[in-house]
C-alpha cells in the first residue's frame, strides 16, 4: 500500500527501534551524517541515535558476522561493538531509536532474525530504494572505491547477464535484488513492520520527511547538512573513476592490504579529489549503454511488481523505480584525466602516506579525518606539536603488524642512543641474538 504524499506518515509507536537497512546509494550517507551531527538534538526530541560514530557499520557487521576488507586482510568486528549499541537502545529514555547501515540489507533470513531478536519484536524495518537502472553506475563506482578493477562496460555485461554465471562483485544482488530484500524482511519482521521509502529525484525532500514523520520529529530537523563532495560521497566522473581504477590495479599487484588501501586511497587519494574539485559540465559522467538500460528497466519493473505484491507500506511512488535513464550508444573508457583531478588525488595520497589524512591535518568541517575528543586533556595532548606527530605516525603505520612495529622501535632506539647507553645496547644485542638462536633451534 502506498502512503499519501500530501500528509505526514503516522509516527511509529513509542518504544519502537527503527532499523534502516539501506539499500546503498539511496541517500544513506546523507541521512547518517545528518543524524550523527544532530545526535544530541535528536535525543532532546525523543530519538536515540546510539553510539558516537557516523553510522552503525561496524556494529551491524558484528551482528551479521560479516567480514570487512579484502581476503588478504579481512577481519570481523567484535560482537561487543553491537552489544554496546543494543544496550544503549534498550536503556535509553528516548521514545524511539534509529539504527542505520546499508550492510544490513545483505542479510540472510537467519541474519535478519538476529536483528529482530536483538532489538525486540517492536522493531520496524525501513528500506530505502532507488531505480535499479539509475543506481548501476553508482554501484560500480562504490566497488571501484573499494579496490575493484574491472571496467564499467565489462562489469555491466556480467551483472546483467545470467545470474548463475555471475563471478564478480558477489555482494551486488545481496544488496540490490530489491524484491528479494523486501520479501525477506516482510517474512521475518511481518508486513506491518516494514516500510519502503522511495528515493525519488523529482521529490528530494521525500526521504528525509519520511524519517522525520516515522520518528515523530519536527519537519526540517533532518534537513541535509551543507557538506562537500567527500562528506556527501559525490559520484566520480568517468575520468576520475578511470584514474582510481588504474591505481587499484597497482595496489592489487603489489599485494597491499585493505587497511593500507583504505588509508591511502579511500581517505586520501579519493577523498581529496572528491572534496576539492567539481567535474566541469563538459566532463563526461557514467551513463548506461542502451542495451543495458533496456535490461535494467525490465528488471526494475519486476522488482516494483513484486514489492507491491508484498502489501507492505510504501512511501512514494513505485513507478519512480522504473523511470527512464540517460543512455549512450556504448561505454567508452577515458584515456585522459583532467590535471586538477590528478593534482588533488596525488596531494591526498601524499598527505595520507604521511599519516595526515587526505587534507594535511586540516580536513573540511564534518568529514572523516577531523579529530575531536570528549575529554579536554586528550584534545590538548593532540593539539600539541608532539601529540599530533605521534597521532600522524600511528595513522601512517597502522597497516604494520605489532612484530614489525616492535622491530622498528627497537632498531631506532638502538641506533640513536648516545655513548652512555652503549653497555645497555651491547647487552640488548646479546639478548636478542640469544633469543634468535633459541627460536632457530626450536624450529629445527
Amino acid at each position: 500500500m502506498t502512503a499519501p504524499e500530501d500528509r505526514p506518515v503516522p509516527a511509529l509507536p513509542v518504544g519502537t527501534p527503527l532499523l534502516h537497512i539501506g539499500i546503498p546509494k539511496t541517500g544513506t550517507t546523507t541521512l547518517q551524517r545528518t543524524a550523527a551531527y544532530h545526535r544530541e538534538k535528536l535525543l532532546e526530541n525523543g530519538v536515540c541515535y546510539p553510539g558516537s560514530t557516523l553510522n552503525h557499520r561496524e556494529a551491524v557487521s558484528a551482528l551479521m558476522s560479516r567480514s570487512l576488507g579484502w581476503k588478504n586482510s579481512e577481519s570481523t568486528p567484535a560482537k561487543a561493538i553491537w552489544k554496546r549499541i543494543e544496550r544503549e537502545v534498550k536503556q535509553t529514555p528516548a521514545e524511539r531509536s534509529l539504527i542505520s547501515h546499508e550492510f544490513a540489507c545483505e542479510s540472510t533470513d537467519e541474519q535478519a532474525r538476529r536483528f529482530i531478536r536483538a532489538l525486540g519484536p517492536k522493531t520496524h524495518v525501513v528500506i530505502t530504494l532507488r531505480g535499479f537502472a539509475d543506481l548501476l553506475g553508482s554501484s560500480w563506482q562504490q566497488y571501484v572505491k573499494a579496490g575493484f578493477q574491472k571496467p564499467y562496460g565489462v562489469w555491466l555485461k556480467q551483472i546483467l547477464g545470467p545470474r548463475s554465471k555471475l563471478r564478480t562483485t558477489p555482494t551486488f544482488y545481496l544488496r540490490n535484488d530489491q524484491a528479494a530484500i523486501v520479501e525477506r524482511w516482510v517474512r521475518v519482521a511481518g508486513v506491518d513492520r516494514v516500510t519502503v521509502v522511495i528515493a525519488d529525484k523529482t521529490k528530494p525532500d521525500q526521504l528525509m520527511n519520511a524519517f522525520e514523520d516515522l520518528l515523530d520529529l519536527p519537519r526540517g530537523m533532518l534537513t541535509a547538512l551543507p557538506i562537500g563532495g567527500y562528506g556527501g560521497n559525490r559520484g566520480l566522473s568517468a575520468a576520475e573513476a578511470e584514474l582510481v581504477l588504474r591505481v587499484n590495479k597497482v595496489f592489487r599487484e603489489q599485494g597491499m592490504t585493505w587497511d593500507r588501501y583504505s588509508s591511502l586511497m579511500r581517505h586520501g587519494f579519493i577523498a581529496r579529489m572528491q572534496e576539492n574539485r567539481r567535474p566541469g559540465p563538459d566532463e563526461p559522467s557514467l551513463a548506461l549503454p542502451a542495451w543495458a538500460a533496456k535490461k535494467a528497466l525490465a528488471q526494475a519493473r519486476r522488482y516494483a511488481d513484486a514489492i507491491d505484491a508484498t502489501g507492505c507500506r510504501v512511501i512514494g511512488d513505485l513507478s519512480a523505480l522504473t523511470a527512464p535513464v540517460r543512455t549512450v550508444p556504448r561505454v567508452e573508457r577515458p584515456t585522459q584525466v583532467p590535471i586538477d583531478a590528478a593534482f588533488e588525488a596525488i596531494s591526498g595520497l601524499l598527505s595520507a602516506a604521511d599519516g595526515r589524512g587526505g587534507f594535511f591535518d586540516e580536513p573540511p568541517e564534518g568529514v572523516q579525518g577531523s579529530v575531536n575528543f570528549k575529554k579536554p586533556y586528550m584534545q590538548r595532548l593532540y593539539d600539541s606539536e608532539s601529540g599530533r606527530d605521534v597521532a600522524n605516525a600511528i595513522r601512517a603505520t597502522r597497516h604494520l603488524d605489532d612484530r614489525t612495529m616492535a622491530a622498528v622501535a627497537a632498531y631506532r632506539g638502538l641506533m640513536s642512543a648516545d655513548d652512555r647507553s652503549k653497555p645497555y645496547r651491547n647487552r640488548a644485542r646479546k639478548l636478542v641474538n640469544k633469543a634468535r638462536r633459541r627460536v632457530g633451534k626450536a624450529f629445527k
